[in-house]
């Protein structure tokens, strides 16, 4: 039950925007589950989330991993292609089975004492196996594990834009959950001297991860490098509109992107998708 994931040491993380983009670009169907929320030892989930290892070419794996002191979830969609299958295993490998509850359906919890306690869900959603595992009971409870898989959301679209304005190099990238949004925007500002002469241009970014939105309508506040400012959006099967108003101070210029608006278009969806 994802026993390798959970025994290999943590390597390099990725970020949100890439994994989830990378499997929003494989058109799984039906749409993969993707988590939104982690325990507290393991966030933010920007920076302890990665790919990992499917036994299946059909299936998917994601892993987050904290080393110092140790944390690690494992998720897995396609591993096994019936819960039967999934429970033989587990049996074989020791683990103890009973009856549970997992996002309001039948499942399994599976547990295995040998060493530090390791924990799996299993469950059926989507007509696909899925399985839950951590093995750091210190630091992920059972009850933070039963949270993470209750925020579990499926995986929506990505989009990516430009400018209108060729010469304006301001743009930006999203992947979307069924309730989230995660986002990476570059802008570019114009800067004046302090005695009013152009100056030239400025550029900055911008980034979220897991937002949840409301409405169709998200804005997170930019405050990294020295801007200062906001970004908000709202969302649509075809696009994801963006509004940014950045401003700063840099070496005596000041810089001010206006608002600029981005259009995000849609590429394709991921089949199965809720959107």
């Amino acid at each position: 039950m994802a026993l390798v994931a959970l025994c290999v040491p943590a390597g390099s993380s990725a970020d949100v925007l890439s994994v989830y983009q990378d499997l929003a670009e494989r058109r799984l169907s039906p749409a993969p589950l993707v988590p939104t929320v982690v325990p507290p030892s393991l966030a933010p989930l920007d920076r302890t989330i990665a790919t990992s290892p499917s036994r299946r070419r059909s299936g998917y794996g994601l892993r987050m991993a904290r080393e110092g002191p140790a944390a690690v979830i494992v998720f897995e969609r396609g591993a096994f292609k019936t819960v039967g299958a999934a429970l033989r295993d587990g049996r074989r490998l020791g683990f103890k089975p009973r009856r549970t509850r997992v996002r309001g359906r039948r499942g399994h919890l599976l547990t295995r004492h040998l060493g530090p306690t390791q924990r799996t869900l299993l469950w059926v959603e989507d007509r696909r196996v899925y399985t839950l595992a951590a093995g750091t009971p210190r630091r992920v409870s059972l009850k933070q594990l039963r949270a993470t898989a209750a925020g579990l959301q499926h995986l929506g679209r990505d989009y990516i834009g430009t400018h209108a304005d060729p010469d304006n190099g301001s743009g930006g990238v999203a992947v979307t959950t069924e309730r989230t949004v995660t986002a990476y925007v570059d802008f570019e500002a114009q800067c004046v001297a302090p005695d009013g002469s152009p100056a030239g241009i400025r550029a900055g970014s911008a980034r979220v991860a897991t937002l949840p939105y409301r409405a169709n309508a998200f804005s997170f506040d930019i405050g990294t490098d020295g801007w200062t400012g906001t970004v908000s959006g709202t969302v649509s099967s075809a696009a994801i509109a963006l509004t940014v108003r950045a401003s700063g101070t840099f070496g005596g210029m000041t810089c001010d992107t206006g608002a600029l608006s981005l259009a995000l278009t849609s590429q394709r969806s991921s089949p199965g998708s809720s959107e």
